[in-house]
């Protein structure tokens, strides 16, 4: 009797140990970092700025959060793009500031099955474009994880 209560016990607390693992894998963490540097051309910019996002596997929602710095001119746009391997050009996909480009961005965005493969796989990148910079003044690739 003792030992089935003690495995009893030990397969519940497995399982109960198991839960918030399983909880967290209904979301994903991404990070970047911006900078000129990140560029696909030659471009001389001050600017910096990190991103954080998160996928909402169930839902298939995006939600993010982008700061920026020492933009050298005005703002045109603050989009995701992909899929696109680091050093890469892909398309826009999201429009990261729908209302206007001030920093912090924020906002959500329903994702179709794609942009989930492209995200999970690393193929995305932030880019922000400039009047000064019109094929972006800085920009990063979205890695998986969350900012270390």
């Amino acid at each position: 009797m003792d030992r089935r209560f003690t495995v009893v016990t030990f397969i519940t607390a497995a399982v109960l140990a198991c839960l918030p693992a399983q909880a967290q894998m209904t979301k994903r963490e991404f990070h970047t970092d911006l900078s000129a540097w990140n560029q696909t051309r030659l471009t001389e910019s001050p600017a910096t700025g990190s991103a954080d996002l998160v996928l909402d596997l169930t839902t298939l929602t995006l939600s993010w959060e982008v700061h920026f710095t020492d933009l050298i001119s005005k703002p045109i746009a603050a989009s995701l793009h992909g899929p696109s391997q680091p050093g890469a050009n892909g398309l826009p996909f999201i429009d990261l500031a729908p209302d206007g480009i001030v920093s912090p961005l924020k906002g959500s965005a329903v994702v179709t099955e794609a942009e989930v493969q492209y995200l999970l796989a690393g193929w995305t990148y932030i880019n922000i474009t400039t009047e000064r910079w019109p094929y972006g003044e800085i920009r990063g690739q979205v890695d998986v994880g969350p900012r270390n």
